[in-house]
């Protein structure tokens, strides 16, 4: 995909959920992909509330311990990163990762329940709109502009 300029979106791997026994499984892993990509690359945590098989990814399952080492990849490689798409439905925690990002790194958000106040933002920063939802929509905007 990159060869044809498409960004990639690095998602949560199931097998990886399977395969890892703690966090620095989950470090080493990304480390790896994130050397791979010529382009920085979007990281996508999609949470169990969506698939039950991804429960503990990064390497627990209490949310701030994850987040920690969510936030521990990105720290590490700041320059393979593009930004960021959380799939918790937790603005709250949303916000907070966002607020602790390195600069120049982007939070998308497809939050379906807090959608509109996370794009807004407020005074220290807003989320980037990403919903898939919308995408089959998009061919009717373009003929529409």
């Amino acid at each position: 995909a990159e060869e044809n300029g498409v960004q990639p979106i690095l998602m949560a791997s199931r097998a990886l959920v399977k395969a890892a026994k703690g966090p620095e499984d989950y470090l080493a892993t990304y480390a790896h992909l994130l050397r791979q990509a010529s382009e920085p690359v979007i990281l996508h945590w999609l949470g169990p509330m969506f698939d039950p098989a991804l429960e503990g990814y990064w390497g627990s399952s209490d949310l701030d311990e994850a987040t920690d080492t969510f936030l521990k990849v990105i720290a590490e490689h700041p320059d393979k990163v593009d930004g960021i798409k959380i799939s918790l439905l937790d603005a709250a925690r949303e916000i907070d990762v966002r607020r602790r990002l390195p600069g120049g790194v982007r939070c998308y958000t497809g939050d379906d329940f807090n959608y509109p106040e996370l794009i807004a933002g407020d005074e220290r920063g807003f989320s980037h709109a990403l919903l898939g939802i919308f995408d089959p929509l998009g061919p009717l905007a373009a003929h529409a502009v």
